[in-house]
């Protein structure tokens, strides 16, 4: 009998971080929740940070956990969001916090070049101009912190950072570098001429890892904290969230289309090499890398932060801690139905997003009544279920094919209103994976570590062995309340 396997996934998002226990005995993977976390921008001055070392500290807080539960921690996978990164000397010191993607100073570079550049841009790599992109922030800190960015020897993204205090090794992971707009998803490598055309030094990155293989063994230091004498391997899992979640959807087809919900919902579908060409660009769909050498053609669009962000104002205003079930209940005696552009910019940040959408209905005619956070929930969902049936249209249009199932992963796929929202706007079968998917993706690729012979479609096996799957199909035609949201966008 085969010994079980016990694997750790760090899953570090943008509200919450958590750490997880995966136990495989050669067929599925139970999964623990060891610990969880929120996670927030500390606002210093005029910038957001993150606070990475507080993120490692609780990281090897909960390993002492998972130590004193296990007979051996056999390995390690860390997944966060994108974009993010940090900068580093010649002495391998840290030389800032990580900046966040909503500080503007990004967006405001990207503004600064015309829309022809930014096309040229999108047809070298593949990757759509997008204000988030580290490259913006990149060059936002080199005009404004000149003196961090002269003394800067390497560029680590969010989980290269966690990998680099846990190993001491400096290596880039694919997926997640794909977001900097920096790597090329045609050829799978720094795109040179992209970087000179920046100014910023191809010398900055490191190795580019490959999913399954090792980045290092776990720091001596580390092992002294941990009370172990054994090594403990790191592996490279496609760190970016999205590609984890997508490694973990259950689907037996080649290509499939998908809905990781998150903060983000990235709308999209798996595919094996990158679409370029104009009617991709036109409609906002990007070509990231996914798990081992996968495309995840996508447009990054709004998720559940908007709707957090009510949650948070809804019980600072009402002095309640409510569940997601009584935010979800508020909006269901409401027979109006009104409608907002979710990834209008309004929405990215405002300092009160319900003021910010009451506003919006205000000033589309919509509704010219009370403040009702009842109302405002309601918006919230009608309008998300929208923006995902009409981003699938376009995206069908662009690969040229139909599909009749939609997968959807993350924490949101969790929201039931939601998910029959979108089974009615789009008229396709929609099937729910698990909440946990990045944590599944990430642990599923640590698998192919101790197998090499274990390829991305015996890791979904594995997963769909683990999981239980729920389904939706449309229980009404909802083509006028689409034709009403693409009034909105226009």
């Amino acid at each position: 009998m085969k010994r079980i396997k016990n694997l750790i996934a760090f899953d570090c998002g943008n509200s919450s971080y958590r750490l997880v226990l995966g136990r495989y005995d050669g067929e599925t993977i139970k999964m623990e929740v060891i610990a969880q976390e929120s996670n927030e921008m500390v606002k210093i001055k005029d910038y957001y940070y993150w606070d990475i070392l507080k993120i490692y500290q609780f990281l090897i807080n909960n390993l002492k956990k998972v130590v004193q539960k296990v007979d051996q921690i056999d390995s390690i996978g860390i997944c966060t969001w994108g974009v993010d990164f940090a900068l580093f000397d010649r002495q391998g010191n840290m030389l800032n916090n990580p900046l966040s993607y909503r500080n503007e100073i990004g967006e405001i570079y990207l503004e600064k070049l015309s829309k022809e550049v930014q096309e040229d841009l999108f047809f070298k790599t593949g990757i759509l101009s997008n204000r988030i992109n580290s490259v913006y922030m990149i060059s936002a800190i080199k005009e404004l912190m000149p003196e961090i960015y002269s003394a800067t020897d390497k560029i680590l993204m969010m989980p290269d950072i966690l990998n680099y205090l846990l190993t001491g090794v400096m290596m880039n992971e694919p997926s997640e570098l794909s977001t900097s707009q920096l790597f090329n998803a045609i050829h799978k490598a720094i795109d040179i001429e992209v970087c000179k055309q920046f100014n910023i030094s191809s010398d900055l990155f490191s190795e580019i890892g490959e999913h399954g293989n090792k980045v290092g063994n776990l720091l001596s230091s580390i092992k002294e904290q941990l009370k172990i004498d054994y090594d403990i391997p790191v592996i490279c899992v496609p760190s970016h969230d999205t590609a984890s979640a997508v490694a973990a959807i259950p689907a037996v087809e080649d290509e499939f289309l998908f809905i990781s919900s998150g903060t983000w919902a990235l709308i999209g579908a798996e595919i094996a090499q990158p679409i370029v060409d104009k009617e991709v660009m036109a409609n906002s769909f990007t070509n990231e890398v996914g798990a081992y050498n996968k495309i995840t053609l996508l447009k990054n669009s709004a998720g559940m932060f908007i709707l957090e962000r009510i949650k948070e104002e809804y019980d600072f205003a009402t002095n309640k801690i409510s569940t997601w079930k009584d935010i979800i209940d508020l909006s269901l005696g409401i027979e109006r139905l009104d409608l907002m552009n979710v990834n209008d910019r309004r929405f990215f940040n405002p300092p009160n997003m319900a003021e910010e959408i009451m506003n919006y209905l205000y000033e589309t005619g919509q509704y010219q009544g009370r403040f009702k956070w009842e109302l405002i929930i309601k918006t919230i969902l009608e309008s998300m279920a929208c923006n995902y049936a009409i981003t699938i249209n376009n995206l069908e249009k662009v690969i040229g094919r139909k599909f009749d199932t939609v997968y959807v992963v993350g924490g949101g796929s969790q929201n039931q209103v939601i998910n029959q929202l979108t089974a009615n706007r789009t008229g396709k079968k929609i099937i729910i994976g698990s909440k946990e998917s990045t944590c599944l993706g990430n642990l599923g690729t640590q698998i192919s570590y101790f197998d090499y012979s274990i390829n991305l479609k015996r890791i979904r096996t594995v997963i769909n062995n683990s999981t239980i799957r729920k389904e939706y199909i449309q229980e009404w035609d909802d083509k006028k309340i689409l034709e009403k949201y693409s009034r909105l966008l226009k």
